[in-house]
């Protein structure tokens, strides 16, 4: 049996400490168990050990391609249901966030109220 009061779990995939900021800004909105990861070919692995309700991608990943990660995600049975919001800050990658198939794009710099919604949407959806 779960408890209800169980954190939920986000899995965050960043480059070089830039999403810190925005992680630290989720932790004051809500009680969540974050899992920072900076290995772009360890995702999968990570998310299939923690489960995560929720999954944050920094658009600029070293070796790979945002978009495919997404898509991977998306495509796999197992995680399709996880919902994926992606960081930017290429105000011109807006406009291709279909591409991705994420459940959100946000452009930095973050209106945190709005990004903080969009995750309890996405997490209670």
């Amino acid at each position: 049996m779960k408890l209800v009061s169980e954190k939920r779990r986000i899995l965050v995939l960043d480059k070089d400490s830039r999403m810190l900021s925005v992680v630290d800004d989720i932790m004051n909105y809500g009680d969540f168990d974050i899992h920072i990861m900076y290995d772009a070919n360890m995702v999968y692995d990570t998310a299939k050990q923690i489960n995560p309700d929720l999954i944050i991608l920094d658009y600029l990943l070293l070796d790979n391609d945002c978009q495919l990660i997404c898509q991977d995600f998306k495509n796999d049975s197992e995680m399709e249901a996880i919902p994926i919001i992606v960081v930017t800050a290429f105000k011109t990658r807006k406009s291709k966030a279909d591409s991705y198939k994420c459940d959100a794009l946000f452009v930095k710099p973050l209106d945190m109220n709005v990004l903080a919604s969009r995750i309890d949407y996405l997490i209670a959806s």
